[in-house]
């Protein structure tokens, strides 16, 4: 039986030189099966079992005509798939949602500050911000909400976006830093010395860093046009001029990969078949009625032509409700276009939910389909999907907020808008932040407002990261509660004791039959 295995493996190049060579021969042969009996994983063995798994070059960063393909490909389908546009919306709703707003959690004690003092730089820093964000573009058109919403689509779509904090010429701005997005496609091999390295682009230094960016120039009317410019990634003092967003996943990596890469082929597949689909499901609803005639008499002198005996045109296409005459010889044959039928639904599931587990995002997410969950799968399908929404909204904020909220609150503070002591020495204290956005809401309110309780009476969870978790600032809402409840008693107004209630039936609900009162 080895025997004859061994031998199955000797392939065309084996046999020629063993035909001239019969020592060689068994010297290759030889060698091939101790390597292969040397090998610990079944996954690299290249046996005639294996023969067909053809391997691609493992690049660091794809080259640029794949990664050109594979954006295309991706903008395709946010154009034209239904479910690759709700994916991407997804992402961006649940990520971003309403724009990310920073907490500022600068700490006293490292400042050399008191707490009072501390409460009002935040309030300052904040303020700020809120000031800045709605100038935030470049371009006067959107705010910083709407400029996440697309920066994290681009993202998605493309891989990667490129965002350039520039400095506005507008006198009028209350803050002249501003971002202004860029598309990838400008990012381009520039003309550096023989000295330089460039790839796709991005031009390193010594250590594989990237110094420099090569961005070809805009032309409203015609585009991109003349040769690419070359901007350094930093200035003097380590301020980023570029902002060159995308999710590594090799070290090294130098450009971003479309989200949807891996599941494209399956996108297309599916869309192929459903459109198969379809198309035969509207042939199957064309009822049609073919009558034929025979007339014996004129069996001698008509000549068959194929065409109809009134009008004398062609039968081209099938419409629902048609009745054709035929003429005398020619017959019909019924089209019987093959449908899935019972197997459709399910083979459809199947593709959504490999592409929903190459994308991290739960079936029931990707198609907003609940309809075969009940209340526990719905809540483990939505927690999972907001571990990955949370992973992302974290880097994002890192990557893109956390960089313009520093170069924000640096200018401020020279304009004599910012009173931070030592601001150069403390900076990065200064622009210590907390980053939430938009809360998901709950599946069960009173269940999860209950263990939110639970949670911070055991010391397991805090105020602000209860509050955060539905995206507002705790600090607003202590403060809204005092204005309300000041209000109540300046108006002579009394409300039910919270605190005083049952921790688990809300008051005049029953327990056992017994009714739980408020005191």
């Amino acid at each position: 039986m080895k025997r004859k295995d061994s031998d199955s493996k000797i392939n065309f190049i084996d046999r020629t030189i063993a035909y001239f060579s019969p020592r060689w021969g068994a010297n290759r042969q030889a060698a091939r099966i101790r390597i292969e009996a040397a090998m610990q994983f079944r996954g690299a063995e290249s046996g005639r079992l294996r023969s067909d798994w053809i391997l691609g070059q493992t690049q660091t960063t794809p080259s640029s005509w794949e990664l050109q393909v594979l954006r295309n490909r991706s903008r395709d389908l946010n154009c034209n798939d239904p479910v690759a546009s709700g994916a991407t919306e997804t992402m961006a709703t649940n990520i971003v949602g309403r724009g990310l707003r920073p907490q500022s959690r600068l700490r006293a004690e490292i400042l050399g500050i008191s707490e009072d003092r501390a409460r009002e730089l935040q309030r300052q820093a904040e303020f700020i911000w809120q000031t800045w964000t709605p100038w935030a573009d470049s371009g006067n058109r959107l705010d910083f909400d709407e400029l996440q919403f697309l920066a994290l689509r681009k993202v998605v779509e493309d891989g990667e976006i490129i965002a350039l904090p520039v400095m506005a010429e507008e006198p009028w701005r209350p803050i002249r830093r501003a971002v202004e997005l860029i598309e990838v496609d400008r990012l381009m091999p520039g003309a550096g010395g023989s000295q330089t390295i460039i790839s796709q682009g991005v031009e390193l230094g010594t250590r594989g860093e990237p110094v420099a960016y090569w961005l070809a120039p805009f032309d409203p009317k015609t585009g991109m046009a003349g040769e690419p410019k070359r901007i350094e990634a930093r200035d003097k003092q380590g301020r980023p001029r570029v902002l060159h967003i995308f999710r590594t996943s090799r070290p090294g990596q130098l450009r971003g990969v479309p989200f949807f890469a891996p599941v494209l082929t399956y996108f297309k597949d599916l869309a192929d078949y459903l459109e198969a689909e379809v198309v035969a499901a509207r042939v199957a609803a064309c009822l049609a009625v073919f009558i034929t005639k025979t007339n014996p008499y004129l069996a001698g002198s008509q000549v068959a032509t194929g065409m109809e005996t009134n009008t004398g045109a062609r039968v081209q296409g099938i419409e629902p409700g048609l009745v054709s005459y035929l003429a005398l010889g020619e017959d019909i044959k019924v089209v019987d276009p093959k449908r899935g039928g019972e197997t459709f639904s399910s083979f459809v599931e199947g593709i959504l939910r490999i592409i929903g587990v190459a994308l991290g995002l739960p079936y029931e997410l990707l198609v907003k389909d609940f309809s075969k969950t009940n209340y526990s799968s719905a809540r483990a399908a939505l927690l999972e999907g907001r571990r990955m929404f949370i992973n992302w909204r974290s880097w994002f904020a890192a990557r893109f907020c956390q960089p313009l909220w520093d170069l924000v609150l640096e200018e401020a503070f020279l304009r004599g808008q910012f009173d931070a002591p030592k601001f150069y020495d403390f900076r990065s204290e200064y622009a210590r932040a907390l980053w939430i956005g938009g809360g998901w809401g709950w599946v069960d309110p009173v269940k999860e407002v209950q263990s939110s309780k639970m949670a911070i009476d055991y010391n397991l969870s805090t105020l602000a990261e209860e509050v955060a978790g539905q995206g507002r600032d705790w600090e607003e809402v202590l403060e809204q509660k005092k204005r309300e409840q000041d209000r109540i008693a300046e108006l002579g107004l009394t409300i039910p004791n919270a605190s005083a209630q049952s921790s688990v039936f809300p008051a005049g609900t029953t327990e056992g039959g017994q009714d739980v009162k408020a005191e």
